[in-house]
C-alpha cells in the first residue's frame, strides 16, 4: 500500500499593525531624524519654525553648530540659506558630530523595548484578549 502524503498544517499569519512595533519605530526614528537633521520625524516630514509647524524654512543654525533641516530642504522644495550642495555637507557635519551617540541610542532603545516588551508580557496579553474581545484581532495587537 502506498504511503500517503501528510498536508501541511496551516497557520493563520498576522496581518495587521503590531502597535509595540511601531511605538519602536517612532523612537529609533526620532534618534535618526534628531542625529541626521536635528528635527524630529514630525518636523522633519511638514517643516517647523518658531511659528509652528507647517511652516518651510529649518535650516537655521542652533547653539551646538547643527542645522535643522526638512525633507523640503534637502529636496529643494523649500528656500533655505544653501544650495543643494550645502545642505548635503549640512547632513553629512550633522552625522559626523552625532554618528556614535546615535549608534549608542539605538542599541540602548532596542535594548530597553526588549526588555520591556518580556516585563510587559501579561499585560499586553490582557490588553489583546481585550482587542480581540471587540474583534480587531486581526487589524490590531501590541
Amino acid at each position: 500500500m502506498a504511503r500517503r502524503k501528510k498536508n501541511k498544517t496551516r497557520r493563520r499569519r498576522f496581518k495587521g499593525v503590531n502597535l509595540w512595533n511601531v511605538a519602536e519605530s517612532l523612537v529609533q526614528a526620532n534618534i535618526v531624524t534628531q542625529t541626521l537633521f536635528e528635527s524630529n520625524p514630525l518636523e522633519f516630514l511638514i517643516g517647523r519654525d518658531s511659528g509652528g509647524y507647517g511652516r518651510t524654512d529649518l535650516a537655521i543654525s542652533n547653539t551646538s553648530g547643527k542645522h535643522k533641516l526638512g525633507l523640503g530642504e534637502l529636496l529643494g522644495l523649500n528656500e533655505s540659506d544653501g544650495s543643494p550642495a550645502v545642505v548635503r555637507q549640512r547632513v553629512v557635519n550633522n552625522f559626523k558630530s552625532g554618528f556614535i551617540p546615535m549608534i549608542g541610542w539605538s542599541i540602548a532603545t532596542r535594548a530597553g523595548f526588549s526588555f520591556a516588551k518580556k516585563m510587559t508580557k501579561g499585560f499586553r496579553r490582557d490588553i489583546n484578549k481585550g482587542i480581540k474581545m471587540v474583534g480587531l484581532q486581526n487589524e490590531v495587537k501590541v
